[in-house]
């Protein structure tokens, strides 16, 4: 596989300095997916290096009957109806159960990107001709999807991105039309800009680590187990955050699953603090949690 080009991170309006032509597009809540397709054989590759092509048959189909080259690379996001809860029920192996789940909530794949056709390397091209490629050689088709995007200005991007927001998109991916695609990067010829929610928790403890004060948080909500936040913290924090917590040290308040209670570094009094994350999704612990502030009120 080819490993994604990344963006970095908008966290305000503030931080916009676009030089040049630059466009937007909506950014979507599912999972970054690679499709390569070598000889007629088709891939599709998670960021993490899955190849899930069994788990998306009406996908693969799609992507068969919808591009005339037997040869390409393609860059989007995948999506099914009802959000990110919903495909994560569709990772099952089972193939009666796929093909059930392929009909009930049937993925959707928005592409943005080309980075091969016809055997032809399109990663040194500028991103303005490979939409071109794009267009031009993919079919837009039940299970296929083209991203639109818009020209933005400094002055237009933050409107489009409370424009995407309020149609239900995470935010907005702002892209240099003449950037390269520079794989495994996180460039800032692309920046995102997100929707973020914040929540309240109660941290109850800490993971150990041998080189930082502790390696994660340990959450509670509404008396359950609630996952660990990790990211967030400058090495200041890591430092204040650990001395809060040996000054309220207590028992071990409330369940912790077996695979992190042996990691535990210390255990507090139930200590109410703030989150800040993409999306909750009922019975699971948060997505992508990112540490705010401890709350004494």
């Amino acid at each position: 596989m080819i490993e994604p080009m990344l963006a970095k991170l908008i966290r305000n309006e503030e931080e916009l300095h676009l030089t040049g032509s630059w466009i937007s597009e909506p950014k979507y809540d599912g999972q970054r997916l690679i499709a390569v397709s070598k000889e007629g054989n088709i891939s599709l590759w998670t960021r993490r290096h899955l190849q899930v092509a069994k788990k998306f048959p009406e996908l693969t189909k799609a992507l068969k009957e919808n591009i005339k080259s037997q040869n390409w690379i393609l860059d989007g996001e995948l999506t099914v109806p009802g959000g990110l809860g919903n495909l994560i029920n569709r990772n099952v192996e089972d193939k009666f159960r796929i093909n059930i789940l392929s009909k009930k909530m049937p993925a959707i794949y928005h592409v943005f990107d080309i980075l091969c056709y016809n055997k032809d390397n399109l990663i040194p091209k500028p991103l303005i001709e490979r939409k071109k490629i794009l267009i031009k050689n993919v079919k837009v088709a039940e299970h296929i999807e083209i991203v639109p995007y818009k020209t933005v200005t400094d002055e237009t991007a933050p409107d489009y991105f409370h424009e995407n927001v309020k149609n239900g998109f995470e935010g907005a991916i702002l892209k240099n039309i003449h950037s390269t695609y520079e794989s495994g990067k996180r460039s800032g010829e692309w920046l995102k800009m997100k929707r973020e929610d914040t929540v309240d928790v109660y941290v109850i403890g800490a993971t150990k680590s041998e080189a930082i004060p502790f390696g994660a948080l340990i959450m509670e909500k509404n008396g359950e187990y609630f996952g660990k936040v990790g990211t967030g913290f400058s090495d200041q924090d890591r430092r204040d955050i650990l001395k809060y917590l040996e000054e309220n040290r207590g028992p071990l308040h409330g369940w912790v699953p077996p695979d992190v209670e042996p990691e535990v570094l210390i255990t507090t009094k139930p200590l109410l603090a703030e989150i800040r994350v993409n999306e909750l999704i009922k019975g699971r612990s948060p997505r992508a949690p990112v540490w705010v502030r401890f709350r004494l009120d």
